[in-house]
């Protein structure tokens, strides 16, 4: 399995550019067919809509992470960024860096005249449940092993590690088109790329930024997506 991987490990951060266009193609595929057969951007407490987000688990986070950076680059979870190392820690700053991401989304939503407070209430566990998993096996796991796991990296091989999260962060914000609808929310993807390196960096580890994106997705239970 996952022979012939000699072009794969020689060129790395190539393939790892084709990973992104891949990424944000099957993302904007995956938002279009949700709210085509779903009718609204919201989650959907049924068994179609738990498939849907088992069929893109699968495809996304197992296919294009499990296969195109563990299996076909030989890279090591290790190296991606998975260690138990200071775990402890890890947890803390990923609580504290979901604050900062959840801080910079209400900057951003200020700047652009977006003054309406989200409809919160207390959701269903079934919601809950289906939100966690989109949350931590999708965006979270996806972006994170792609983007600070892989890239973040293979960039800071190439030059100073700031300059590599900043690239990293412009990289991020860029595979964004099609899917954001503003042009600030160009800066705020770029802002949550930076603040997502940096966790990164602090411990070298993907567990910070996993639990703080995580969990920014995961207030998607507790609140009404407009539409």
């Amino acid at each position: 399995m996952c022979k012939n991987r000699t072009w794969f490990r020689s060129n790395r951060l190539r393939w790892g550019l084709i990973l992104v266009v891949a990424l944000s193609l099957l993302r904007w595929i995956e938002t279009a067919s949700w709210q085509r057969w779903f009718g609204s951007s919201d989650f959907q407490e049924s068994v179609p809509f738990a498939l849907f987000l088992l069929f893109w688990f699968i495809l996304i986070s197992i296919g294009l992470i499990g296969g195109g950076i563990v299996c076909l680059t030989g890279t090591s979870w290790q190296e991606l960024g998975w260690t138990s190392k200071g775990l402890l820690k890890s947890v803390g700053l990923g609580l504290a860096g979901f604050v900062l991401l959840y801080i910079n989304v209400i900057v951003w939503s200020m700047l652009k005249g977006n003054t309406q407070q989200p409809d919160l209430f207390v959701p269903s566990l079934t919601r809950l449940l289906l939100v966690i998993f989109f949350a931590f096996g999708l965006p979270a796991w996806t972006e994170e092993n792609l983007y600070r796991g892989y890239l973040q990296p293979l960039l800071a091989d190439k030059m100073n590690l700031p300059m590599a999260i900043v690239v990293q962060a412009a990289i991020f914000a860029v595979a964004h088109l099609g899917y954001s609808t503003h042009l600030l929310d160009f800066g705020a993807a770029f802002i949550t790329g930076l603040i997502l390196g940096w966790l990164r960096r602090r411990e070298s580890s993907l567990v910070a930024p996993f639990i703080a994106h995580g969990l920014f997705w995961t207030m998607g239970a507790f609140m009404v997506i407009p539409q």
